[in-house]
């Protein structure tokens, strides 16, 4: 057993010497290594008011959207203002958030004490949000506006 670790380490050490990995593989494999836990930090999408039945008076209502992950919850509420579209939100429970909006227009932001922000001239397309509550992090789904 003992010299079967040896001859393994000499082979590693030849492999290291005559053969190293080339350093944009090396990359791809620690972003393959990152993305073992994408559905952990996949937040469900838990509740949109376009999935209910459309009002039939009223008017442009404000689209709905909540999103569970890691003990937490993330409720928007995505406005059109002309051309494009206003995104408030709150994490709840109400605390402290490192928001980062992704899509065409990206913005990056800090909640308040509450837990609530707003980002004002988003554009129409998809969109996703990540949300870091000090170590645990969380991403929604794409969704299209």
């Amino acid at each position: 057993m003992n010299d079967d670790m040896e001859l393994e380490g000499k082979l590693r050490r030849a492999a290291e010497l005559f053969d190293p990995v080339p350093p944009h593989l090396l990359q791809v494999a620690t972003e393959a290594f990152r993305f073992r836990t994408i559905d952990a930090e996949l937040a469900d999408l838990t509740f949109d008011s376009l999935a209910g039945p459309v009002p039939v008076r009223g008017g442009e209502h404000p689209r709905l959207l909540t999103f569970g992950a890691a003990g937490s919850a993330l409720d928007l509420e995505i406005s059109e203002t002309g051309t494009t579209n206003r995104i408030v939100g709150q994490v709840m429970p109400p605390r402290e958030a490192a928001i980062e909006v992704r899509g065409p227009g990206p913005v990056s932001l800090t909640t308040d004490a509450l837990g609530r922000f707003t980002v004002d001239r988003v554009p129409a397309g998809p969109f996703s949000i990540r949300c870091r509550i000090g170590d645990v992090a969380f991403t929604t789904e794409w969704v299209t506006i």
